[in-house]
């Protein structure tokens, strides 16, 4: 059967419509369409965190530069929105040790940590709201103090400040945080409390606003952010620990409970992540997350939201030094918190996030998406392109067999369906990685769930050069390639597509008109006004097709759609009202003493057969007479038993 998706198609034919007109880099020309004056002309705000009492309830407007001199939180209580056209700047810092400042935590200790500047920070708090709605023709824009907000700006310079986070009051499955590293603040919320700290963040008030978690509120709100560019950012904002893993992310969402609203986000040039997601329920849409110093995207903590329409970019060169070659995964999904001591990944909720189109595209990474310490979820739809080995990887952490993972256990089940993989030399669709021999058992699984080698991108290839792109790409999906075998998801939270991929085939890709990425070159490809028959309940229906040519037609594929009709059509996709069931009823039990072999709808008139009081016990032949071989009785003997 073909599946119609009317509100599917009405929606991209909009997006059409709206991104046609947008070739415009955004800040070069885009602020005078939305009322907003030239970057020049915006007069500078300078905001601290008011000795911790945070900025209040405000409105942060177009017409001005606002630069975020240190961490700077909006308290819970109080609403910070932002609107279309906005710029924020963080004041550029590493947090690193030549002054000391004394924090006297909530629970009794006191740390020391050291500061040669203040890197600038957005954190929303638990209890507070952030309403930052962009737009296609005005996005917001949050980069680092200095950034002329031209495009001139390369993809390797990264860490120049904080980034955004939100805390949310949703649940998640730590422990307790209790990390014994130098210099690190100590928080303790008890065992089972569900609560954590934001990663490299120190809230140097003494207030603990950067906790989130708790389970206090799954289903609340943090904010809502519609068409934001984050660029730049991840530096490490608190403690003084060396090495990698305790810089900020370019966006955190700590906990956020499943009405924050989060879709349509550029993210570029992390030190860190682009995207990470600790727990909660928060659904996220449409994201960009490109050239990071680690993954794209990471989720832990038992994440149960939504990831949809996710594109993931990442360059080899461009990774950390101290990351083994080819292993910054462009999605690192995990069941717990791995770089934390406190975690378990067998503790509650189980990590079991609904998945669906994500692009994973890379320049030669060992792996696209790495699955380790119990993850679970339906993850359907998906491409992965660039890889040398494998798609994906599963691994298994603290004694966990990863293999067991993706069966069903107590943990979850992480299934992994209809997803397309190409790459370089011999790329499989996934591989284990694990103590237990399971790769060949794994293979075989992936294989069943419709998981195949296949070249599907237009064009997946990119170049860089001096940290600018001067080779774009086309991540849409070939059409003839995607459209069809594909996982039709049972969550309802997710939107209803037909294509594989973060894309559709035929449109203008979401990011178009409004990132910087774009506007440095990104999208190289071409809308082509496809023609063909768009009416959904026509037989020759075209779900590529963006213009009617006249052609439909209900004829060829109409007929009995009734499957207990005399004359149903299994190849009919419309029923043409011709369903009958005269002509083919009678007994259809072949032990009735008035079998008709040429009946195929029985009408309940079956006579028992010659033989006195002997009515069949066992009509299913299950070695066991129950209700059902009763109901069978009575619809087919009829009255004589």
């Amino acid at each position: 059967m073909r599946n119609r998706f009317t509100l599917h198609r009405l929606f991209f034919a909009s997006c059409w419509a709206l991104f046609v007109g947008l070739s415009v880099f955004p800040h070069r020309g885009a602020a005078q369409a939305c009322g907003c004056p030239t970057v020049s002309e915006r007069d500078t705000v300078w905001v601290t965190d008011n000795a911790g009492a945070g900025v209040g309830s405000q409105v942060w407007t177009c017409d001005h530069h606002y630069v975020l001199q240190e961490e700077v939180f909006v308290n819970a209580g109080d609403t910070l929105r932002i609107e279309p056209g906005t710029v924020v700047l963080g004041a550029e810092g590493q947090g690193r040790s030549e002054s000391l400042v004394e924090i006297p935590f909530a629970f009794g200790s006191i740390n020391t940590v050291g500061y040669s500047t203040m890197p600038g920070a957005l954190i929303v708090a638990r209890g507070a709201f952030l309403d930052a709605q962009g737009t296609a023709d005005c996005p917001i824009q949050f980069s680092f103090l200095g950034d002329p907000l031209d495009g001139s700006v390369g993809l390797d310079v990264r860490g120049m400040w904080g980034g955004l986070a939100l805390c949310g009051a949703a649940q998640t499955n730590t422990l307790n945080l209790d990390l014994s590293f130098a210099n690190a603040p100590t928080f303790t919320g008890g065992v089972g409390s569900g609560e954590d700290l934001l990663e490299g963040v120190v809230d140097v008030s003494g207030q603990q606003r950067h906790v989130y978690g708790g389970n206090a509120d799954p289903h609340g709100s943090s904010g809502i952010l519609r068409h934001l560019s984050i660029r730049h950012g991840s530096t490490n904002l608190g403690w003084n620990q060396s090495g990698n893993g305790h810089e900020t992310d370019l966006l955190q969402l700590g906990a956020c409970g499943s009405g924050t609203v989060v879709e349509h986000i550029e993210l570029l040039a992390s030190a860190d992540d682009g995207l990470h997601i600790f727990g909660g329920l928060v659904e996220v849409r449409r994201v960009m997350s490109a050239f990071h110093a680690e993954d794209a995207f990471e989720s832990d903590q038992g994440w149960q939201g939504v990831g949809q329409h996710w594109f993931g970019l990442q360059d080899t060169a461009l990774a950390q030094a101290s990351n083994p070659p080819g292993r910054s995964f462009v999605y690192d999904a995990e069941g717990d918190d791995f770089e934390e001591s406190n975690m378990d990944p067998t503790a509650e909720p189980f990590c079991t996030p609904a998945m669906s189109n994500l692009t994973l595209v890379t320049n030669g990474a060992d792996y696209a998406a790495c699955y380790h310490s119990l993850p679970g979820g339906d993850w359907t739809n998906s491409i992965v392109h660039g890889v040398s080995d494998a798609g994906i990887e599963i691994q298994h952490y603290l004694s966990c067999d990863g293999f067991n993972a993706i069966m069903p256990s107590q943990y979850g089940i992480l299934t992994l369906r209809n997803w397309r993989v190409c790459g370089e030399g011999e790329v499989i669709p996934g591989r284990y990685n694990g103590n237990y021999g399971a790769q060949e058992e794994l293979s075989g699984w992936l294989a069943d769930s419709g998981n195949v080698v296949l070249e599907v991108l237009q064009d997946g290839d990119f170049a860089l050069a001096g940290g600018m792109l001067i080779d774009g790409l086309d991540p849409r999906p070939a059409a003839g390639q995607t459209v069809t075998p594909y996982y039709t998801a049972t969550d309802d939270r997710l939107e209803v597509t037909s294509y594989h991929g973060a894309f559709h085939p035929v449109l203008e890709p979401w990011f178009a008109g409004w990132t910087t990425l774009d506007g440095m070159g990104l999208f190289s490809g071409e809308v082509v006004l496809t023609e063909g028959c768009t009416y959904d309940f026509a037989c020759n229906y075209d779900p590529l097709a963006l213009v009617d040519d006249g052609s439909c037609e209900r004829e060829s594929c109409a007929g009995c759609t009734f499957q207990l009709a005399c004359n149903y059509d299994p190849e009919a996709l419309l029923d043409d009202g011709s369903c009958t069931t005269e002509g083919c009823s009678g007994c259809t039990w072949t032990g009735a003493e008035n079998y008709d072999p040429e009946a195929t709808l029985d009408d309940g008139t079956c006579l028992m057969g010659a033989v006195e009081d002997v009515c069949p016990a066992d009509l299913n032949e299950d070695g066991e007479v129950t209700s059902v071989d009763l109901l069978m009785l009575l619809s087919v003997y009829g009255e004589p038993c």
